[in-house]
């Protein structure tokens, strides 16, 4: 069983072949690989939305020891308060569910961050802050398409699936799945999971 977070799923629809086989040789076959980038950019978001000073959300996005991190983290973090900061009517999602995809031995960790009611609509968000690859709306589409999957039935069923780029900033929803985003996840799972026995 393949098992990976949704972003991290998401990361590989964007990869052609070659670039697939280095990243799942890297996940399935190198010790220690899996620290999560991101931890302190969900942090200084949940903790600004339960009301924390600016001071002590410094503090959060200061504390990754690399660089990098602290700057892209910094970064996405702005252009959600840029997008997000004078919302009223925001709260913190800490549900994490696992979807299992049919018909092919990949599990995926989904964990939407936030919700927001825009005109007494849920709006259920998933983060994406990774620089590279550029988030394509195709692959966008297969990310709204899970996280629906994921949640449909629950209390959390009756929102808008949303994948919230943090980069460019830019807003994806359930609105422009179609019938060829399920052909595209299958796809893409083929060719995931036969790549994933070859490396």
């Amino acid at each position: 069983m393949l098992k990976m977070r949704l972003q991290t799923f998401i990361k590989l629809c964007h990869f052609d072949q070659v670039e697939l086989a280095g990243a799942l040789d890297t996940m399935l076959n190198s010790p220690g690989v899996g620290h999560n980038f991101h931890w302190s950019l969900k942090k200084a978001i949940h903790q600004h939305i339960e009301g924390a000073s600016p001071k002590e959300i410094e503090g959060i996005l200061e504390t990754p020891t690399k660089e990098a991190e602290r700057k892209y983290n910094k970064a996405a973090f702005e252009h959600f308060i840029a997008k997000f900061g004078k919302a009223k009517h925001i709260e913190v999602v800490d549900q994490e569910r696992v979807y299992s995809v049919p018909n092919f031995d990949i599990e995926l960790k989904v964990d939407p961050w936030f919700r927001t009611f825009e005109k007494g609509q849920s709006h259920l968000h998933l983060v994406w802050a990774t620089q590279k690859p550029e988030l394509a709306q195709r692959i966008a589409n297969i990310g709204s398409l899970i996280l629906l999957d994921s949640f449909k039935g629950t209390a959390l069923g009756n929102s808008r699936f949303c994948i919230m780029d943090l980069v460019k900033p830019k807003r994806y929803s359930d609105k422009t799945i179609s019938d060829k985003t399920k052909l595209a996840l299958e796809l893409a799972c083929r060719s995931i999971e036969t790549c994933a026995k070859l490396v």
